[in-house]
């Protein structure tokens, strides 16, 4: 059966954000974890957003949180420590940041996977013989869980978090992850069996891992947002501005369903719905000229890759977030614009519902269906006033729901229960 119902997990939302859980640990002995990700801000998407946040809310509960990751081009650590280099980032935060051959910032690729792979093992085996860990916590069962053989863990136990596309069956329209997972599947179910706990970040994407590894048992844990960050706009939705401005944030990628946006565009009145696009990625060209072909150019800007501070501030000056993609795991874009108080115009796929309920806070559509896109659209853009009753929804709902400290005490509840399993083992073991 999964763990589905931790102290503290989503499922048990009546518990406060911060319980600071750390002193569970033990007095006088700091927790001290070990995080895995090929990706970490500035490089890669919701997962190195994730696993930044989760690090930093550790740190700052005392914990003692060393991260092996890759490196941006042309950054260079400048401190040292057992003998690598390394940067402090926050106090009881340290990042490792290693050589990988990356695409670009959002794009790992498999040579930017691999190379990472090659370049963390020598670092982590080197920490970990160095450094007394209680805690390996893997982003990705697949790239990053392929270090699981190659690192002396002992009995340290190992929590694997996995994101979407490390789980077969996720993008069935990639044809390379599609290969690479049917190659690579005794691998994905060796690691989750290795795992002392795979944590998906939604259920449905537990659900689809259970297809690979029928047996196996997992815990739910989603993620967080910045809700400083992202806040409500002063201006408010209340009044009926022309356009009616709408925000997509996505990488430029098939899945995403930004084509959809485009072809829902052009069936709407010209002038009275801008929509701008926020991301990079390899469909941008043929985005672009598709947005050209359909006559939808003047009312869709394509802003490129932007920052957190400016997806923020985009959110704060919009009326509606609008995304529809084929695929999609916790979808952080969607928890950011919901913590900003933008109504959602979605796909009911994956864990996009449990965050967006159709008619009390957004609009939910089937991916792939532009007119439906349009009519909801439409729909919400013609009234201002239901607008600004779903933002207030929103904004609550991620008070109640979405806070990085509620996460933190999820993760830090699950440290918790593998490492008392472990101290059961050790005295049975003894007797």
């Amino acid at each position: 059966m999964a763990f589905q119902a931790l102290p503290g997990s989503h499922e048990d939302t009546t518990r406060s954000g911060s319980t600071h859980e750390s002193t569970a640990f033990g007095p006088g002995s700091a927790l001290r974890i070990l995080l895995l990700n090929y990706e970490y801000p500035p490089l890669g998407g919701g997962a190195g957003i994730a696993s930044a946040a989760l690090a930093q809310r550790l740190a700052s509960r005392g914990v003692i949180v060393d991260v092996v990751t890759s490196r941006p081009a042309g950054v260079r650590d400048v401190e040292r420590s057992e003998g690598l280099s390394c940067v402090t980032v926050a106090r009881n935060l340290t990042l490792f940041r290693v050589w990988s051959r990356r695409r670009g910032i959002h794009q790992a690729g498999f040579f930017g996977a691999g190379s990472y792979l090659c370049s963390a093992v020598p670092v982590a085996r080197r920490l970990l013989r160095r450094r007394r860990y209680d805690i390996v916590h893997i982003y990705f069962s697949l790239p990053t869980g392929a270090l699981i053989p190659a690192l002396p863990l002992g009995e340290i136990p190992v929590v694997v978090s996995l994101r979407g596309s490390d789980v077969p069956g996720y993008d069935e329209r990639n044809a390379k992850l599609v290969l690479a997972h049917r190659v690579l599947r005794p691998l994905t179910r060796w690691i989750w069996r290795r795992a002392s706990r795979v944590v998906p970040v939604c259920d449905s994407l537990g659900v689809l891992a259970r297809e690979t590894s029928p047996s196996l048992e997992y815990s739910v844990i989603g993620n967080g947002v910045d809700l400083e960050l992202f806040r409500p706009g002063t201006n408010g939705t209340s009044r009926a501005p022309s356009p009616v401005r709408c925000l997509a944030v996505a990488r430029l990628i098939e899945r995403k369903g930004v084509s959809d946006l485009l072809r829902a565009w052009s069936l709407l009145p010209r002038g009275k719905y801008f929509l701008e696009i926020a991301g990079e990625g390899p469909q941008r060209d043929a985005l672009r000229a598709l947005a050209a072909e359909l006559n939808v150019d003047a009312d869709v800007r394509f802003a490129g890759p932007l920052d957190r501070e400016e997806i923020a501030a985009r959110c704060r000056q919009s009326d509606l977030f609008v995304l529809t993609p084929h695929e999609e795991a916790f979808g952080n874009v969607f928890a950011e614009a919901i913590a900003a108080g933008l109504p959602v115009i979605g796909s009911n796929i994956g864990a996009i519902p449990d965050l967006v309920q159709n008619g009390e806070n957004g609009i939910l559509v089937a991916p792939g269906n532009p007119g439906a896109i349009a009519l909801a659209i439409e729909e919400l853009g013609e009234d201002p006033a239901r607008r600004a009753q779903m933002a207030m929804r929103n904004r609550a709902r991620a008070e109640e729901m979405l806070s990085w400290d509620s996460a933190a005490d999820r993760y830090l509840s699950l440290y918790a229960e593998l490492l008392g399993q472990r101290a059961e083992r050790r005295v049975a073991l003894s007797r």
